[in-house]
C-alpha cells in the first residue's frame, strides 16, 4: 500500500487542535447567496499551539488566515460574484473516534448548518493503519447525511498521500454523485508545502500558502462545475 512518508512527519498531535468549545466557527453574512460548510482538521483550522511554533487560529502553515484554503476559497467565490457565508469545524476528534455521536454534541452546530456545499476535508488524523474499514465506513455515512440534509458534497483525498483511502474517497463519490477533488499530488510536491518556515517538522509538512491556493483552487473548480459559474 503506497503511503506518504509525511504521515510519518506529521508529530502534530490529533488532540487539542481548537478549544473545547470552539471546535466549530461560523461566519456569517446576511447578504450571502451561498453557504459553505468546511468539514476539516489542522489543515482546515487550528489553534494556537505555541509549543509546536504555531500561533495562528486558521488553516495550519498558512502565513495569514485570509491564505489558507479556507479564506482563499471564499475570495475566489466573492470574485466571481458569489458571496458566501459559511462554517468551519475541525472533526478531528471524530477522525480519531468514529464516535458518530460527536455529531449530535461537540459538532451540532455544524452538522446543523444550512450549507448549499459541504467540503470533506480530513483523514489525516484517522487511524487508517489500524482499522481504515471503520473510518471508511463513518466518512460514508457523514458523506450520506449532508447529502439527505440536501448540501451538495465534495470530497476531496488526502493531502498526504494514502492509497488506499484515497482510492476508497474517489470511488464513494462516483458512486453517489459527490464532486472529488484530488489533492495528493499536492502533499508530494515539496513546493506546496511549508518547509523552512516552522522548526517543527510536522507543521512543516502541511501546506503553505502555495499549496493552499492549489487546494482553494481545486475546489473552486470542482463547485464552479457543479453550481455552473
Amino acid at each position: 500500500m503506497k503511503m506518504s512518508e509525511d504521515f510519518q512527519l506529521n508529530c502534530v498531535p490529533a488532540i487539542g487542535q481548537t478549544g473545547k468549545e470552539e471546535s466549530v466557527l461560523i461566519c456569517g453574512d446576511e447578504a450571502a447567496k451561498l453557504k459553505i460548510l468546511f468539514l476539516g482538521n489542522s489543515i482546515t483550522r487550528h489553534a494556537p499551539a505555541p509549543a509546536l511554533g504555531w500561533h495562528g487560529d486558521w488553516g495550519m502553515a498558512a502565513s495569514a488566515r485570509q491564505n489558507d484554503y479556507v479564506h482563499r476559497l471564499v475570495a475566489l467565490m466573492n470574485g466571481a460574484g458569489i458571496r458566501c457565508g459559511y462554517c468551519i469545524a475541525n472533526l478531528s476528534e471524530w477522525e480519531r473516534t468514529c464516535d458518530m455521536s460527536l455529531l449530535d454534541g461537540k459538532y451540532k452546530g455544524a452538522l446543523g448548518y444550512p450549507a448549499d456545499i459541504a467540503v470533506l476535508r480530513l483523514g489525516e488524523n484517522a487511524r487508517l493503519s489500524d482499522d481504515l474499514p471503520s473510518f471508511e465506513e463513518s466518512y460514508a455515512r457523514l458523506a450520506g447525511m449532508l447529502a439527505d440534509k440536501g448540501s451538495t458534497v465534495v470530497c476531496t483525498d488526502l493531502f498526504w498521500e494514502h492509497a488506499a483511502f484515497d482510492a476508497f474517497v474517489q470511488k464513494l463519490a462516483e458512486q453517489n454523485g459527490y464532486a472529488f477533488v484530488q489533492l495528493h499530488d499536492l502533499g508530494g510536491d515539496e513546493k506546496m508545502k511549508a518547509a523552512g518556515r516552522f522548526e517543527n517538522p510536522g507543521v512543516a509538512v502541511h501546506p503553505g500558502d502555495v499549496g493552499m491556493e492549489r487546494i482553494a483552487e481545486r475546489l473552486f473548480k470542482a463547485i464552479g462545475e457543479r453550481l455552473r459559474i
